[in-house]
């Protein structure tokens, strides 16, 4: 690592979600903690970083074998709001179109 070289910045989004971002040469590269954690799951990475998917959180009642009664994200620890639980078992890569119609009414949470 030449001395100008910078570790990527860990940064959390307004949302809550958690990312590390390196800039070089002008330009900046983001990955997510859950895009990481899908690729650990066994996910391939070329699935995870294609235009046309996302990776998306399981709810806690489908990865923990817990009550359906669980209550939904965001989770609420102290005075801490997490946005979902970021492991292997927690996430998965879908289409991009089913993602947001179903959880996101549209929009992006990454």
């Amino acid at each position: 690592m030449s001395k100008s070289a910078r570790a990527p910045a860990i940064s959390t989004t307004g949302l809550g979600y958690h990312f590390a971002r390196d800039e070089s040469g002008g330009r900046y590269d983001t990955v997510y903690v859950h895009q990481l954690c899908a690729i650990a799951g066994g996910a391939d990475p070329h699935r995870v970083f294609a235009d046309q998917t996302d990776v998306h959180h399981l709810p806690l009642s489908e990865w923990l074998d817990l009550d359906e009664h669980v209550p939904p994200s965001p989770i609420e620890v102290g005075d801490i709001s997490l946005p979902a639980i970021d492991t292997p078992d927690s996430v998965e890569v879908r289409n991009q179109w089913e993602h947001r119609s179903q959880n996101l009414r549209g929009v992006s949470d990454d």
